[in-house]
C-alpha cells in the first residue's frame, strides 16, 4: 500500500482522503463533515446567514447598543432614584435591563448572533450603568459591590441573548 503525501502540505505523508474529491490530505486540513471526512476545499465551510457578520449590520447594532445604553442608564437612574433601597428588586431590574438590551440589538440586526453583536450588547449594559456605579461609589463603597453584582447579572444576560 502506497502512501501518499499531503495535497496542501507536501512534507506530510498520511493515509487519508477526501471522501469527495479523493485529495490526500493530512489530519490539519481534515475536515469533518456530516456525512464523512472532507478536505478543507471541499467542505465548504460557509457559515449560516444567521452568524455571518457585514458592515451594515456592525454600524446598526453599535447605533442599537449606544441608544439602548443610553436610554437604558436614563430608565435605571429614574427606577433608582424611585426606589432608592430597592433590594432583591435592583436585581429583577438589572435581569431585565440585560434581557432588552440583547433583544434590542437582536432586532436592530435582524437576528444575528456571534461575537461581536455580544461585545456590543455587554458595551451597551456597561454604558447603561455606568451613571449609577459612579454615584454608588461616591455615595457609599459598599452599596457599589451590590451594584457590580447587578451589572454582572445585566452583562451575563445580554450575552447570552446574543450568544453564537
Amino acid at each position: 500500500m502506497a502512501i501518499d503525501t499531503c495535497h496542501w502540505h507536501p512534507d506530510r505523508e498520511t493515509g487519508l482522503h477526501c471522501g469527495n474529491c479523493g485529495k490526500a490530505m493530512c489530519v490539519e486540513c481534515m475536515r469533518h463533515h456530516p456525512v464523512g471526512v472532507r478536505c478543507k476545499e471541499c467542505a465548504n465551510l460557509n457559515r449560516l446567514p444567521t452568524y455571518q457578520v457585514s458592515k451594515s449590520y456592525v454600524a446598526r447594532g453599535v447605533g442599537a447598543a449606544i441608544g439602548l445604553g443610553i436610554a437604558g442608564a436614563v430608565g435605571l437612574t429614574i427606577v433608582l432614584a424611585r426606589f432608592p433601597f430597592a433590594g432583591f428588586f435592583f436585581f429583577i431590574v438589572m435581569g431585565g435591563l440585560g434581557y432588552l438590551i440583547g433583544e434590542g440589538i437582536g432586532k436592530a440586526v435582524n437576528q444575528r448572533r456571534g461575537r461581536p453583536y455580544q461585545y456590543m450588547a455587554v458595551g451597551s449594559v456597561l454604558l447603561a450603568t455606568v451613571p449609577v456605579f459612579i454615584e454608588s461609589i461616591v455615595v457609599t463603597p459598599i452599596s457599589s459591590l451590590i451594584i457590580l453584582g447587578g451589572v454582572g447579572i445585566a452583562a451575563k444576560i445580554a450575552w447570552d441573548r446574543r450568544e453564537s
